[in-house]
């Protein structure tokens, strides 16, 4: 029986691949497609990431739930939740195609559409394996799999895009990506979990559906809180603006990844802490203090090499991405903040929560998106983005309040903002110099003033080895 100690080591290589090759095919795509065809590449994205809660409904964070407090059922669970994958994936991949055309039209566009909307069946159902597979916190199991998948995501993009295919490339890639995944992870879960197959009768599937309906409308509602702007900008502008915004974009979203790690790390220990709400308070303060201690000198270091950052990552003509950067990077430590609240409310039986929070999201990101982007583009839909996941913080932190206690973040910001001036006030006084050696200099100021003030403690980078 696998170890269950390490876990986030193993999250962590896995979500490394990942950073490292979005951060690689987002380069690729910027500077050899130019702000209008990566405008293309980012609507498509967009259309197939709209459609995401359709081909699981979430099922996967509530296989993960029940497992980690009923392991005895992952065959039970793992089975039923694979058939209603599939079928549920067929219906959002006919949806997102017939959106393509109805929407745009274009043969390329449609064709990638398409190729996006198989990957996207492909990985939803590697997720019901390797939600059984977290749950006993063995998540080594599943490493395997992401790191073949993301090896030859980057290699066919890179093979495909020197062979003149385009757009449609990266989208074959991420089929190849979600075939090797979505293999390598089944086998593992067959060979160290699985006992047997289950065939799920009719009422067993939809009642897993049913009780998975929560967790979809919150991805339904996130996906058109975070997507429905790169619509409206299409809409109402054209694919530079598009390309604009999906640069800073790119950027902002690579770093929720690190927290992603750490929530699905926790996830299944915050999910025994139902019912004890001093537990899950001490659990969700130390997630708190470490996703302040990276979020916020991340933002600050953003806003203040902007320019920098997006020319050297897509190169000159991608310097009008900076003022959406800008205005965006607050979003670090909120959203990082916010998912750490998220999950906590998933693991606690408060998904309901959850997802009235993300559905008021969507609606008010909705109306200011249409009163402010047809005036202000790109710069609007970064400034309609910050102001709602303000909101959704402050919805978040209420709704936790009846299943957690002793959360005392003041002190923890508190902490963090000292070597965070610092390390913005000597960013600030250094003469120009390459980007990355600004970013390297930063980081190491921040670093040993934090370890003077508590941002880093010890005692937390101790358990964090033990997740």
């Amino acid at each position: 029986m696998p170890k269950k100690k390490g876990n986030l080591i193993f999250l962590g290589i896995a979500q490394l691949f990942r950073l490292g090759s979005g951060l690689s095919i987002n380069v690729l795509l910027m500077r050899m497609l130019g702000v209008e065809g990566f405008g293309v590449y980012g609507y498509v994205m967009t259309l197939v990431n709209l459609m995401l809660f359709g081909a699981t409904l979430g099922m996967e964070r509530l296989i993960n739930r029940a497992l980690s407090r009923e392991p005895e059922r992952a065959d039970e669970l793992v089975s039923a939740g694979l058939i209603a994958t599939i079928g549920l994936s067929l219906l959002t991949g006919l949806l997102i195609v017939l959106i393509a055309i109805g929407l745009d039209g274009r043969a390329s566009v449609v064709a990638a559409a398409a190729l996006g909307a198989l990957a996207l069946g492909l990985q939803s159902m590697a997720s019901i394996p390797e939600a059984a597979i977290h749950a006993s916190r063995q998540m080594k199991l599943s490493v395997y799999g992401h790191l073949a998948g993301r090896v030859a995501l980057v290699g066919v993009t890179v093979l495909m895009l020197l062979s003149g295919a385009g757009l449609v490339s990266v989208f074959v890639a991420q089929v190849v990506d979600g075939l090797l995944t979505l293999g390598i992870i089944a086998h593992m879960f067959r060979r160290h979990l699985s006992c047997s197959w289950v065939r799920p009768s009719l009422p067993s599937l939809a009642a897993l559906v049913r009780e998975a309906l929560p967790f979809g409308l919150n991805l339904l509602f996130g996906s058109l809180y975070l997507s429905v702007d790169v619509v409206i900008l299409a809409w109402m502008h054209d694919d530079a603006a598009v390309g604009s915004y999906r640069g800073a974009v790119m950027l902002i979203a690579l770093f929720p990844v690190i927290a992603n790690t750490l929530t699905t790390g926790v996830f299944p220990r915050m999910s025994r802490h139902l019912g004890r709400p001093e537990q899950a308070g001490a659990e969700l303060s130390f997630v708190s203090r470490v996703l302040l201690a990276i979020g916020l000198p991340a933002s600050v270091g953003g806003l203040l090499l902007a320019e920098p950052l997006m020319v050297f990552i897509g190169g000159a003509d991608f310097s009008v991405s900076a003022t959406p950067f800008m205005i965006m990077a607050p979003l670090l430590p909120l959203r990082f903040l916010n998912n750490g609240f998220a999950t906590t409310l998933s693991a606690l039986n408060r998904q309901g929560d959850r997802t009235r929070g993300v559905l008021l999201a969507a609606i008010l990101n909705l109306i200011a998106n249409l009163l402010i982007i047809p005036a202000h583009g790109a710069a609007g839909a970064a400034a309609t983005t910050l102001g709602t996941e303000i909101m959704l913080m402050v919805w978040l932190r209420w709704r936790i309040q009846p299943v957690v206690t002793g959360l005392r973040l003041p002190m923890t910001l508190l902490r963090v903002i000292v070597p965070a001036a610092v390390m913005a006030l000597v960013l600030v006084l250094l003469p120009t110099m390459h980007v990355l050696v600004m970013v390297t200099v930063g980081a190491g100021v921040y670093g040993g003033v934090g370890l003077l003030t508590g941002a880093i403690q010890r005692d937390d980078l101790r358990q964090l080895r033990r997740v």
